[in-house]
């Protein structure tokens, strides 16, 4: 979606977004910009979650020598062990269960890392810049459509830095591909298909009956946070089993296509969704996602005049070897993770390209026709260095929300589909579907009361 529309709505007002029936409150006050480092300064962060993925973002940041100042977490086993990750160097970070109370106490930090269940991405990050810290959250940005653009909205008002954790934007090699794409060796692109392993977690299945006892070392309305709730079941939802659950998760397709798709996207300069389908799926079930999805999305392209379609494969599903026979003569077949990407003058799988009248693929850094394509994008340290070094006015962040934004609302707009039959066509100013207002209604998330998104 371009950006013309993005800011059309958010002016709105009365509007498309003043619109929003919200179950809990939105606020309006903001820090009016958000704090900035000198070059050499060391970042003073909190990390809202710092269990899974929030485990390796606070390895991460204490390895480039960070200062951590606060931990928060609803589970105490997770908490406690953060602490014992950073004590030798900062044995001071103090622990929170609720990322509201740390942001009320912690006056003097730099920037906020959220690495939640995907439901309180929005809730977190967006209290965060309002309290004048720069974010970076992981992927997806946020869980609903309407949320990625209150997170759009809240960074700009508030000057904040942001970068969404799709952390291989931040390698060599997805520069390189996205050099590829750029120099327009493959003509234009019509369709790409991409597929992934996942789920590895239980999707596809009906909530349970019934209810456990809450175990003392968990904090679970602060983990339900903003969305419904629900009794508490063993081993159901936390610590990693919340994915698949529409109310916590985005499935398979928000977990993984902001890593596979983004090369792409930025590739290829992806914007606007045109219309969003799931042509294929197994069993669907009233709370979760299926456990297997062909998505199809069609999306307009800032490099070319026709739009792209994109077939998203999911539940260890991939396309049929007919789609592109010169990857089973390369190969041996289409295998499940791979990225195909079907150009009118070659076409590039996996690191390697095929140019037209080819009959197979060979590494395009040593094929005659791309080998020589020019560097034309900065190389950095990674993904989680670029954050923090942007802090410091030393770099711009790669997966800021120029990127993340549109990126994640494509994504978003296939797990709409994922729950909602036949062909969704979007209209990305009015940031509504013009033909299914069931899938309208899941564009915005449910607020609890007693929670806001402020």
């Amino acid at each position: 979606m371009n950006k013309l529309s993005r800011r059309a709505f958010l002016r709105a007002g009365t509007g498309a977004a003043g619109a929003l029936v919200w179950s809990g409150t939105v606020g309006n006050s903001y820090a009016a910009n958000a704090k900035r480092r000198a070059p050499g300064d060391r970042l003073n962060m909190a990390f809202v979650g710092v269990g899974g993925r929030g485990e390796a973002n606070l390895r991460e940041f204490y390895g480039l020598g960070e200062q951590v100042v606060a931990v928060c977490d609803v589970d105490a086993g997770r908490l406690n062990h953060s602490t014992v990750l950073v004590k030798e160097r900062c044995p001071d970070a103090r622990k929170y269960v609720d990322y509201r109370e740390m942001l009320a106490k912690e006056k003097d930090l730099d920037a906020v890392v959220v690495s939640t269940p995907d439901h309180m991405h929005a809730a977190a990050a967006i209290a965060a810049m309002r309290a004048g810290c720069n974010v970076y959250v992981e992927k997806p940005l946020v869980r609903t459509v309407r949320e990625a653009r209150w997170f759009e909205t809240t960074a700009k008002e508030c000057g904040a830095i942001t970068q969404m954790g799709n952390n291989g934007n931040g390698s060599d090699a997805q520069r390189r591909n996205i050099e590829l794409l750029q120099s327009g060796v493959l003509g234009d692109v019509s369709e790409i298909h991409v597929s992934t392993d996942r789920p590895i977690w239980p999707q596809g299945l009906n909530r349970p009956e019934g209810s456990d006892p809450v175990p003392e070392w968990l904090s679970w309305d602060n983990w339900v946070g903003v969305a419904p709730e629900r009794p508490f079941k063993n081993g159901v939802y936390h610590a990693f089993n919340w994915r698949g659950w529409f109310d916590f998760g985005t499935g398979a397709m928000g977990d993984i296509a902001c890593h596979s798709m983004s090369f792409f996207f930025r590739g290829l300069r992806l914007g606007e969704v045109i219309s969003a389908e799931t042509v294929k799926t197994t069993e669907k079930f009233k709370e979760t996602y299926p456990a297997a999805t062909t998505v199809k999305l069609v999306v307009k392209s800032g490099m070319q005049q026709s739009p792209v379609t994109i077939y998203w494969y999911d539940g260890k599903t991939k396309p049929a070897d007919e789609v592109c026979p010169e990857a089973v003569a390369t190969w041996g077949g289409i295998s499940v993770g791979g990225t195909l990407i079907k150009g009118a003058k070659g076409m590039y799988m996996n690191g390697a390209v095929c140019m037209s009248g080819e009959p197979k693929f060979r590494g395009f850094g040593q094929h005659e026709a791309t080998k020589d394509i020019p560097v034309t994008l900065p190389r950095v340290k990674g993904h989680h260095w670029e954050f923090a070094a942007a802090i410091r006015g030393e770099a711009s962040t790669f997966s800021d929300i120029d990127h993340s934004v549109p990126l994640t609302e494509a994504v978003l707009l296939g797990c709409v589909s994922q729950q909602v039959p036949g062909e969704l066509k979007w209209d990305a100013a009015g940031c509504r579907f013009t033909n299914s207002e069931a899938a309208n209604a899941l564009l915005q998330p449910h607020v609890r009361e007693g929670w806001i998104i402020n």
